[in-house]
C-alpha cells in the first residue's frame, strides 16, 4: 500500500504555527535569533524588577498578543539578551511623566534608556524625546541636552516607536517618521548587550525584537567634534570626595592634601568629564568634588575659559577662589540654559594666570536640587573650554 503524500506547503504551515505558539525565550527572542519575534504581553513572560510596580495584562480585540498596563514601575522581559537590531512597539502615556523602554540592561544599574516626556507641549519642546544611558545606577538625563529632540509625539495616546541600535549608535523613528527623529552618534553606557525593560506610567502594546537588523546602520560613533577640541581641558586629577558643608563656601585647604590620593580621569564625548563613572549611585550623605589641572602661562595674563556643571561649582586659581555658580534644576530660578542642563554655555568668566605653573582647582556639588539631600541619582560631572590657547601650554 503507498504511503500518503506529504504536501510542502503543509509542512510550511505546521512549522509557522508552532514557532508562533512558543514563547520568546524558546521561539527566537533570544541572542542568536535572526527573525523578527512578536513578544507576547503576558505575564507568563515578564516579571517586575524593582519596587512599586502597578501593572494589568490586558486581552483585548485588536491586539491578538495581549497589552501591559503598566502604572508605575518597571517590567523585565524574561530569557532575552539583546545587542544589536532594532526594537519596536506601541506606547501610549497615562500620565505627565517620562514613559519608554530601556535596552542593554545588565543589571538594575547599568543599560541604556530611551523615553518620551508625555507633556502638553511635547510635540514643540526640544526634549520631547530624550536618550540617556544609565551608569552605576545614575540616570544621565541632565548631561546631555545633545541627545534630545522634537518629535511628532502625541502625549495622551499610542504612539509606534522604532530604535534601530547598531554598535554605539542608534536611530529613533517616532510614528510616520521616514528620517530618523533623533539620531545618537555614540551610545554612552557601560554596556553592550542585556536585557529589555519597559518603564510606565504607559501601556504597551505591539512589541517586536529583530536582532541584527540594523538598516545598514554603522556600529562606528560619529566624529565628536567638540570633543576633540583642543582648547577643551581634557585631563583632570580627581580626588576622593569629602563632606559636603551646605551653605558654606569650601575652602582651598578643605581639598585632600595627599597627592597618592589623586587619579587621573580623561574627558569623554563633548569634552565632559563623566564622574557617574567613577562613583556609584547611593543613598549616601551629599560630597563634595575635587578636580584639578595645571596649564603653563609665557606672561601674566587673563584667559576667559567657559566652564559646564551640575549643582554648583567653585573655582580656585592657585589657591585663590576666583568665582563660584549655581546650576540646579530645582528651583527653576537657578537653571542654567540650557534648562539646568550641562552644557559649555553654562558660565564664562575670566581667571588670573601667572607667569609660569599655575593650578585650577574646582570643587563641586552636583544634584538637581539645591538642598542637602541624599547623593545626586542624576548626572554628575563638568566640561571646561579656553576661548584661546595663546601663550598657553597644557601639562599632562
Amino acid at each position: 500500500m503507498p504511503r500518503p503524500r506529504v504536501y510542502p506547503h503543509f509542512i510550511l504551515f505546521g512549522f509557522i504555527t508552532l514557532c508562533l505558539s512558543l514563547p520568546a525565550s524558546v521561539s527566537g527572542a533570544g541572542p542568536d535569533a535572526k527573525a523578527g519575534q512578536v513578544i507576547s504581553m503576558a505575564a507568563n513572560h515578564w516579571h517586575p524588577a524593582g519596587e512599586k510596580v502597578d501593572v494589568q495584562y490586558v486581552m483585548k480585540e485588536g491586539f491578538p498578543d495581549g497589552m501591559i498596563v503598566l502604572k508605575s514601575g518597571d517590567l523585565a522581559l524574561n530569557d532575552l539578551s539583546f545587542r544589536d537590531g532594532t526594537l519596536e512597539f506601541d506606547m501610549k502615556p497615562l500620565a505627565q511623566d517620562i514613559p519608554g523602554m530601556r535596552f542593554r540592561q545588565r543589571d538594575s544599574q547599568n543599560g541604556e534608556e530611551f523615553y518620551i516626556r508625555s507633556f502638553p507641549d511635547c510635540r514643540a519642546e526640544n526634549d520631547c524625546i530624550q536618550y540617556s544611558p544609565v551608569i552605576n545606577g545614575f540616570m544621565l538625563w541632565n548631561v546631555y541636552p545633545q541627545y534630545q529632540r522634537r518629535a511628532p509625539v502625541v502625549f495622551d495616546g499610542w504612539n509606534h516607536i522604532r530604535l534601530v541600535i547598531s554598535g554605539k549608535r542608534m536611530n529613533v523613528f517616532i510614528n510616520d517618521s521616514v528620517q530618523p527623529t533623533l539620531a545618537i552618534g555614540e551610545l554612552l553606557g557601560n554596556t553592550r548587550q542585556g536585557g529589555l525593560e519597559l518603564h510606565g506610567p504607559a501601556a504597551f502594546a505591539n512589541l517586536v525584537v529583530s536582532p541584527g537588523e540594523t538598516d545598514g546602520l554603522s556600529p562606528v560613533p560619529l566624529p565628536d567634534s567638540t570633543g576633540s577640541d583642543t582648547n577643551i581641558v581634557h585631563d583632570w586629577l580627581l580626588a576622593p570626595l569629602t563632606s559636603l558643608h551646605y551653605g558654606s563656601t569650601p575652602r582651598y585647604a578643605e581639598s585632600p592634601q595627599e597627592p597618592k590620593t589623586w587619579k587621573h580621569i580623561r574627558s569623554e564625548r563633548f569634552g565632559i568629564v563623566n564622574l557617574n563613572r567613577q562613583f556609584k549611585g547611593s543613598n549616601e550623605a551629599p560630597a563634595l568634588t575635587w578636580v584639578k589641572t595645571s596649564i603653563d602661562s609665557d606672561k601674566d595674563q587673563q584667559k576667559r575659559i567657559s566652564l559646564g556643571w551640575i549643582g554648583q561649582t567653585w573655582v580656585f586659581v592657585n589657591g585663590s577662589l576666583i568665582t563660584s555658580g549655581k546650576n540646579f534644576y530645582y528651583p527653576e530660578s537657578e537653571r542654567r540654559s540650557p534648562d539646568g542642563r550641562l552644557s559649555l554655555n553654562n558660565g564664562s568668566f575670566m581667571i588670573p594666570l601667572h607667569r609660569g605653573h599655575n593650578e585650577i582647582m574646582i570643587a563641586l556639588y552636583s544634584s538637581v536640587h539645591d538642598d542637602a539631600r541624599s547623593r545626586t541619582a542624576y548626572g554628575w560631572g563638568f566640561a571646561m573650554r579656553y576661548e584661546d590657547m595663546r601663550g598657553l601650554v597644557v601639562l599632562r
